[in-house]
């Protein structure tokens, strides 16, 4: 409210008018008898009577004023009570494009997990370590970035573990042997920060190596992920604590791209995972088999992971919803017609109770935490349709013109590495509708048939049949956080009169965002300054000049002008 004094309070008159006042009225009751009676005065104008609705107001506003108060009087807690405040709105999570939030720090794991089923029961059998320790290290794929670990001895000031000897074999020639190595904690719990030390001192030199031309290596030199190691069903290992509470015996995963990814073993091999479920399994929990269909790609099919239930609930979520299915669009794409015929919908994030159990189940299944998942996404395949093969990670070297999608992917630190599909519908064998892998390796690490390019050949490689309530998992990257080719996958179109496919998936990115910066091609030689550009003012890659060209200047101004300021001017 404008206005200098306060509203709602009249001024006092003063002492001295209060006794002029007093001796005025003293006066007129002495001379009342002698004195005719005085005609009132005429009022002043601009001064009226108060009218009655104005008495109206003035009643109402009191009545309020009473009522409000015997409210707030009822209001008040009992002598003792707690007083509760009500919960606070949750603040605006910012999102990048895809809908994974945009943050700096690091999830966290649960402090309680040593006290989980899943921790308790791990095995602590050095000899039977070692056993396990041989195959996992010598699976006949390039598996890049996966370091299987046996504890040979740990305590407060230190430890040691045995490290095989195909680890840091860039040439996968040596078939077995283990070396140990000797940790000693450069500081009060941190042992697990020494262990990680050691280990990159030890293997860093032959980590990121061109193994496979099937492991696509960023051109840009971004800032590397974490090393992180996991127990053997993907409990993060964070401190002294927990390595001694593992003790000798106990086996670790090194993961040098820093989350963690489930080993495939070998093709045929069952994993049984226990997850969190809400369907009234013994315990709130039902143990999914994974059996490894395929070890490169890493595609593990999951059996019951879903109940009839919740198949019913996301098609009825989806039926009413559904659009024609879009795509991401790479710099040399050309026409997206023909290429994803499907129609799909969204299911928003957490929701609803079923939203979010189902949300969870996939995050539980991959041990990756809920703040790097997208939207479930819905997909329905008629007669006909289908998906042509295609990656579900961005390659940042196929985005060079395209400066928000390698903010996005962090400029190849960042991407999807997993994605969980669910099968809503069963298609018989033969009716169509598989989820294809047709670069596949078998068991012998050789493709099933040589890639010919063809993008609906469905039976080239690996396939899974759609069995209602059955999911598949299957990984975009390698353990060293690069991104695997060998994922290429596609729909398949159903086949026969009313035979259509439904289906849902989860994807799950690797790191939340964490740096906004740009970063350099390698190799890539400094850009000219632009003409009158201001000093100091210089361009970090080598595609700004094109981008400005293309008007990128004005319509993705923020970024440009941080990473291009020399184009832009």
């Amino acid at each position: 409210m404008s206005g200098g004094g306060k509203p709602g309070l009249h001024q006092r008159p003063s002492g001295n008018q209060q006794q002029g006042k007093g001796k005025q009225q003293q006066q007129q009751q002495q001379g009342s008898a002698m004195l005719p009676p005085k005609m009132p005065k005429k009022r002043q104008s601009g001064k009226r009577p108060a009218s009655l609705p104005v008495l109206i107001g003035c009643g109402l506003c009191a009545l309020v004023v009473v009522l409000g108060f015997q409210w707030y009087m009822t209001a008040l807690p009992e002598p003792g009570a707690t007083l509760t405040r009500p919960p606070k709105k949750a603040a605006k999570v910012k999102r990048d494009i895809f809908g994974v939030p945009e943050t700096k720090r690091e999830l966290k794991a649960n402090p309680k997990k040593r006290e989980s089923l899943e921790w308790t029961t791990l095995p602590r059998d050095y000899d039977g370590c070692l056993e396990q320790q041989q195959e996992l290290m010598t699976i006949p794929v390039p598996w890049p970035g996966f370091h299987a670990i046996c504890i040979d001895s740990v305590s407060a000031s230190g430890l040691g573990v045995a490290l095989h000897n195909r680890s840091g074999d860039a040439t996968r020639s040596v078939e077995s042997g283990t070396r140990l190595l000797h940790v000693a904690a450069e500081a009060e719990d941190d042992l697990v920060g020494s262990l990680v030390g050691r280990l990159r001192e030890e293997l860093l030199h032959l980590e990121f190596q061109r193994v496979d031309p099937m492991v696509s290596t960023s051109d840009y030199d971004f800032p590397p992920n974490p090393w992180r190691i996991f127990t053997q069903v993907g409990n993060p290992v964070e401190s002294g604590a927990d390595l001694q509470d593992l003790g000798r015996g106990a086996m670790l995963y090194l993961y040098t791209g820093g989350q963690f990814i489930w080993p495939g073993v070998r093709i045929g091999h069952v994993t049984r995972v226990p997850i969190p479920v809400t369907d009234g399994s013994p315990g709130g929990h039902k143990v999914v088999e994974m059996t490894t269909a395929s070890l490169r790609p890493l595609v593990l099919v999951l059996s019951d992971f879903l109940t009839e239930e919740e198949c019913s609930f996301i098609r009825g979520y989806a039926m009413s919803r559904m659009q024609p299915s879009g795509l991401a669009m790479m710099d040399s794409s050309g026409s997206a017609v023909d290429v994803r015929t499907s129609t799909q919908t969204f299911m928003e994030r957490s929701g609803s109770p079923q939203i979010r159990a189902l949300e969870e189940r996939a995050h539980n299944l991959t041990r990756l935490p809920y703040e790097l998942g997208e939207n479930i996404q819905v997909v329905r395949y008629m007669p006909g349709q289908k998906y042509g093969a295609h990656r579900d990670f961005f390659n940042p070297n196929d985005y060079r013109k395209q400066p928000q999608m390698l903010s996005s992917v962090e400029y190849g630190g960042r991407n999807r590495l997993a994605t969980v599909f669910w099968y809503l519908a069963t298609i018989e064998k033969g009716g169509g509708g598989e989820t294809f892998f047709p670069r596949a390796l078998n068991a012998e690490g050789r493709e099933y048939n040589p890639w010919n390019g063809d993008h609906e050949d469905c039976y080239r490689g690996t396939y899974v049949q759609p069995v209602r309530g059955n999911a598949v998992l299957f990984y975009s990257m390698v353990p060293d956080g690069r991104l695997d080719e060998r994922s290429l996958h596609g729909g398949c179109k159903p086949k026969g009169d009313g035979i259509e496919k439904w289906g849902a998936n989860q994807w799950i990115w690797n790191h939340p965002n964490r740096h906004r910066g740009t970063f350099p091609r390698r190799g890539a030689k400094p850009v000219p300054r632009k003409p009158g550009a201001r000093p100091g003012c210089e361009d970090s890659d080598e595609n700004c000049a094109a981008w400005a060209e293309s008007g990128e200047c004005e319509k993705n101004a923020q970024y440009m002008k941080q990473a291009c300021c020399a184009s832009c001017g």
